[in-house]
């Protein structure tokens, strides 16, 4: 991370854009990207775009409703169509760029922005996170450019923001991209959700607001997205009375300190899915008083209830100890796809036929992932990210083309895998 402190306005990188003209016949991984190749249809008849690339009456004629016509005219179109942009660094603000490449490319996100789902024009919220994020997916989907993006608005709001327990993280120091990633996803909650009054600049910080989790039935974006449901069943070892409690969780966190530990785990490579298999899979001894028979023998099974349509699952690389902090470089390998249904609630039904068909709909495929490179001090963020079969790594404004293998030997800190029929 840069320790400079950040300019007035970002400078323009040395790289000159490319001119319209220039096309990559042959990408290679690790080559600076300029501009890739995209399809779009030529404007024809009384076609016309508006400022978020909608369709008004394009075909008046219902001979160019025919495939043939439809792929005659068709054009190729920068790569700036698929919103392969990079984000100027303000500062030590890597943390925030890569959740913010992570969003770009999160479809159900873009979908939201793209199609009116936040009306900027309307909002009464002031320094809204909101239209700030409206602002960018415009900038990355429908401007015509493939230089870098100053997230100067995104970063005025963070700044502005009331929430406390995020104070800290409104400083141009090294900060903590899970951390952001909570803050972002309650800010766009409150707003999107409805639960924030309609003039929020003259609240205190002080004031408690409610945890985003938290609020039942929330049909918002966000909980769209990223929420899912974890269910704990605590069965008593002595009576077998059994207790369950359900809880709302945004993202899946894997302790690597404590499960590299277990003697389970020590004898061979660690993998997201033996990580899964010992937190969601295998019951564990647990501190529990019977309310049946007052004995204090139980076990605990966690497990998961409800699936996001997109999940987020950290590899927790930061640990304190002693009052000292450090980070864990062990290292876990991570799939292209990832099936969940063996760490659900239903997985333990007897109902072959049944959970055959709900497998299906647990298949996820990896959409972008955020890496922490060098050490806590002198450490610095970079992500990548899935645009249709190609993926490309994103350090603050330079892109570049990369292959999966690159992808999957990199030491994952967070892990954005999407539903398969949403990919």
């Amino acid at each position: 991370m840069s320790n400079t402190m950040p300019s007035s306005r970002p400078a323009t990188p040395a790289t000159p854009a490319s001119p319209k003209t220039f096309k990559i016949k042959d990408p290679q991984a690790g080559v600076p990207l300029f501009g890739c190749e995209d399809l779009r249809l030529r404007k024809s008849g009384k076609g016309s775009f508006t400022r978020k690339r909608k369709l008004d009456e394009l075909f008046t004629d219902p001979v160019k409703e025919d495939p043939r016509f439809i792929s005659t005219n068709t054009v190729e179109a920068p790569c700036r169509a698929s919103g392969i942009r990079g984000i100027y660094n303000m500062g030590a603000t890597c943390y925030m760029n890569v959740i913010l490449q992570c969003f770009v490319h999160n479809p159900l996100l873009r979908n939201f922005y793209l199609g009116d789902g936040h009306q900027s024009g309307e909002c009464s919220y002031k320094n809204c996170m909101s239209c700030a994020m409206d602002d960018m997916f415009q900038e990355f989907y429908a401007q015509e450019t493939t230089t870098g993006y100053s997230a100067s608005n995104i970063l005025a709001s963070f700044w502005l923001s009331k929430r406390k327990a995020y104070e800290e993280l409104a400083s141009n120091k090294e900060q903590d991209a899970h951390e952001f990633f909570q803050f972002l996803t309650e800010e766009l909650h409150e707003i999107n959700g409805g639960s924030r009054p309609a003039d929020t600049e003259d609240i205190s910080s002080t004031v408690k607001r409610t945890r985003t989790g938290n609020e039942p039935g929330c049909k918002c974006i966000v909980h769209q997205t990223f929420y899912g449901k974890l269910q704990s069943t605590i069965t008593c070892q002595s009576c077998g009375d059994i207790n369950t409690s359900v809880e709302s969780f945004l993202d899946l966190s894997l302790g690597l300190d404590v499960l590299s530990k277990k003697k389970s785990l020590k004898a061979t490579a660690l993998s997201l899915q033996r990580c899964l298999d010992e937190e969601y899979s295998r019951p564990e001894r647990c501190e529990y008083t019977c309310h049946q028979c007052g004995t204090q023998e139980a076990k605990k099974q966690l497990s998961i209830k409800s699936l996001p349509n997109v999940l987020c699952i950290q590899l927790k690389r930061f640990k304190q100890n002693n009052g000292l902090a450090s980070k864990i470089d062990t290292k876990v390998s991570f799939p292209l796809k990832l099936e969940m249904f063996p760490y659900t609630s239903r997985a333990r039904s007897q109902d072959t036929k049944q959970n055959y068909e709900l497998a299906r709909s647990c298949t996820y495929d990896l959409q972008s992932v955020v890496v922490h490179v060098g050490n806590l001090e002198t450490g610095h963020y970079v992500s990548y990210s899935r645009v249709g079969n190609q993926w490309f790594k994103f350090n603050d404004h330079n892109v570049t083309l990369a292959s999966k293998s690159q992808v999957l030997n990199e030491q994952a800190f967070l892990l954005f895998y999407v539903v398969r029929s949403l990919a």
